[in-house]
């Protein structure tokens, strides 16, 4: 892929690259959804789609009205987007400007925030937790929104990358300092089906707090290029002017439409990952691996250094598998995530593992 020169077009380098190339590995690294029962939930969710609307251009309001219907909100408190990333670099474009206290942003979080073309424009704070855990991440951000001049105010629920879940209630709590503070607050729930109910992140949504949430990580949609973002009618009003919903194809509003149909089916999907993960973790720290709970469909194995972590990956990825090296990304230094695979391609997976951690050593 050529990337234009950035002196001639004024862009970052991290503005135009590749998202990912074809790979023979399972991919372990992007926490795609692996599951037994994803292939036939997929076909379902296509099922019954008319090749000869191709021939036209979407219209969106059908499916803005399912999702609504599921999600308990009005058509018109809906975005629909190509993307939880296009959704990001709407809002940092959009609002730029609309805010003195620029963003402050839970820490680590999505890469987006941070490598979007607009990102450099902003003022940026990092809010980390204090000793790497859920609770204290939920403290950190409270104090930053009750001390921050009105800002864009960014939390991921469960997050990503660090896995962080405090409870719901916690993130009412900051959605309340932030309407107090005229702050606008994301909560980004791409992985909020392994955590909890969805259908309950979106309940925080107002003209005061956008829910952002990804069908490319709950419903296996990755292909599909599909989120749909939750405000009040105010919130929404202004970011459709971006007329974001014109990107969405029709094949993805086909499968939003029959997203209620399988939407309980996909719940057991999210409750087996999230029982895996749980035994994966167990089995790990019975073997002696520290391993920081989560509530994504990933885990995290820290190594004691850069070198560790570098050959574990490695030796995952000869054995046929793309694992994530976390390098130095904030609070996770040295650690290798991997997405959980429900399953016997997660058990074959967690073996490989378990013999490559003995081989590195340093456990």
């Amino acid at each position: 892929m050529t990337v234009l020169s950035e002196t001639r077009w004024g862009l970052p380098a991290t503005a135009v690259r590749d998202r990912r190339a074809a790979d023979p590995r399972v991919n372990l690294s992007s926490n795609e959804l692996h599951h037994p029962q994803v292939a036939a939930l997929a076909r379902e969710t296509v099922d019954g789609f008319d090749p000869a609307v191709l021939r036209a251009y979407p219209v969106q309001e059908p499916a803005a009205a399912a999702a609504g219907a599921l999600l308990g909100l009005p058509a018109h408190h809906l975005l629909l987007s190509a993307g939880s990333d296009a959704v990001i670099r709407l809002l940092l474009t959009s609002l730029r400007g609309a805010f003195p206290g620029g963003l402050v942003l839970q820490e680590p979080n999505y890469e987006a925030w941070t490598q979007a073309v607009d990102a450099p424009l902003w003022p940026l704070r990092k809010v980390t937790s204090a000793d790497g855990t859920a609770t204290t991440s939920a403290e950190a951000m409270l104090d930053a929104a009750a001390d921050s001049e009105p800002a864009l105010v960014v939390v991921s629920w469960p997050n990503g990358p660090a896995g962080y879940t405090p409870r719901l209630d916690h993130i009412a709590e900051l959605s309340a300092v932030c309407r107090s503070r005229g702050h606008l607050l994301i909560v980004d729930g791409c992985y909020a089906g392994f955590a909890g109910s969805p259908l309950k992140v979106a309940e925080l949504a107002d003209d005061h707090c956008l829910v952002l949430l990804s069908w490319s990580k709950m419903f296996g949609f990755a292909g599909g290029r599909l989120a749909v973002a939750c405000g009040g009618p105010d919130l929404v009003h202004r970011l459709r002017a971006a007329r974001q919903e014109d990107h969405v194809s029709a094949l993805a509003l086909h499968a939003l439409t029959r997203t209620g149909q399988v939407y309980d089916r996909f719940t057991h999907v999210w409750q087996d990952i999230a029982a895996t993960r749980e035994s994966m973790r167990s089995r790990l720290t019975a073997l002696g691996h520290h391993v920081p709970e989560s509530g994504g469909n990933f885990l995290h194995v820290p190594r004691p250094t850069a070198a560790s972590a570098a050959e574990l990956t490695a030796r995952l990825s000869h054995s046929g598998y793309r694992v994530r090296d976390m390098g130095l990304t904030s609070g996770l230094h040295h650690h290798v995530r991997f997405t959980v695979a429900h399953g016997p391609a997660g058990e074959q997976f967690l073996d490989y593992l378990v013999r490559h951690l003995a081989e590195v050593g340093g456990a």
